[in-house]
């Protein structure tokens, strides 16, 4: 039966305590604040953030509703709003202290912005934003709009491997509130290490094959062409990247159809972000690997050379 959660329920579970949270110790502007009432919202449930291929993804309880507001105390404002629709979550959060302003708009499809913005002429928090919407790359801004800076990558992962300074100092923080499980600054290192040492081993996996079970995708016999869909969808989660730049073009109806299925099926696998697995498939990304070549180490840098031309 469906859960319905409203302030009322939330009075059972004692708002006067709630409220409270919100007054705790003031942190340095540099930092993030706690955000009392979102944590407490994931600690019953309601809404989960997780992982995957590189996204964040939203989830609810069905039935949820329910909304806070509550007035500034010790320096600080909180509002929430949580209403969830089947399993599809509109969260809208935010929380103001004395130097920074902290918001979270999650809606259905995984749309996702997160933003970090400075209160008071003396505030020293600089402007981070991060969006996600289906379809589109990632994007995070920093700074003042009359000077910010815009990156875009395909995933999260790619953000930190593309731009790692910015990624470490403007992107950790604001996922850390809604995964407080990933370091993702040290996964990405992690991930960087297992791309490098993979490669340099010579145990990527064979790409020959790739473009042959694509031709085949297109036989005239129906055997032939379930046995490269099978084969292409044995190859995990490596082959996303090349799939993804096919030209649709040169394909014929068959084969972007089946492409089309495999990417789908290949992209939806979920529990797979640990750094090893994440590595595994990112290394077929050419954008990856021209990323690496920026490097100061020389080892990566020849390294990453080699791969992309065997990519290429």
């Amino acid at each position: 039966m469906a859960r319905s959660i409203s302030t009322g329920r939330m009075g059972r579970m004692g708002l006067t305590a709630f409220v409270g949270l919100v007054g705790i110790a003031s942190v340095l502007a540099e930092e993030i604040p706690d955000t009392p009432g979102l944590t407490n919202v994931r600690r019953q449930g309601w809404v989960r953030f997780t992982l995957n291929s590189g996204r964040i993804v939203v989830a609810g309880s069905r039935g949820v509703n329910f909304s806070h507001s509550g007035s500034m105390v010790r320096g600080r404002g909180e509002t929430l709003s949580v209403r969830v629709t089947g399993n599809e979550p509109l969260v809208k959060y935010e929380i103001t202290t004395s130097t920074q302003r902290f918001r979270l708009d999650a809606s259905a499809g995984n749309r996702l912005q997160l933003g970090r913005f400075p209160e008071g002429e003396h505030s020293t928090v600089v402007r981070a934003e991060f969006v996600q919407n289906p379809n589109e790359p990632v994007a995070l801004t920093v700074g003042p709009k009359d000077h910010e800076r815009v990156y875009r990558a395909p995933t999260i992962w790619h953000l930190f491997l593309q731009e790692p300074a910015a990624a470490k100092e403007h992107l950790a923080p604001l996922l850390k509130i809604l995964l407080r499980e990933f370091d993702f600054a040290e996964a990405a290192k992690e991930i960087e290490s297992n791309l490098v040492h993979t490669a340099g081993s010579g145990a990527l996996p064979d790409r020959t094959h790739w473009a042959e079970w694509v031709r085949q995708l297109g036989d005239p016999s129906f055997a032939n062409r379930e046995e490269a869909d099978r084969k292409l969808r044995a190859s995990g989660r490596i082959v996303v990247s090349y799939l993804q730049r096919l030209d649709p073009n040169g394909l014929d109806a068959e084969q972007n159809y089946r492409v089309r299925r495999i990417l789908q099926t290949l992209s939806g696998l979920r529990n797979e972000e640990s750094p090893t697995q994440v590595a595994t498939w990112l290394s077929g990304d050419p954008a990856v690997w021209l990323a690496l070549l920026a490097r100061e180490e020389e080892s990566t840098r020849r390294v990453a050379l080699k791969w992309l031309e065997t990519i290429l």
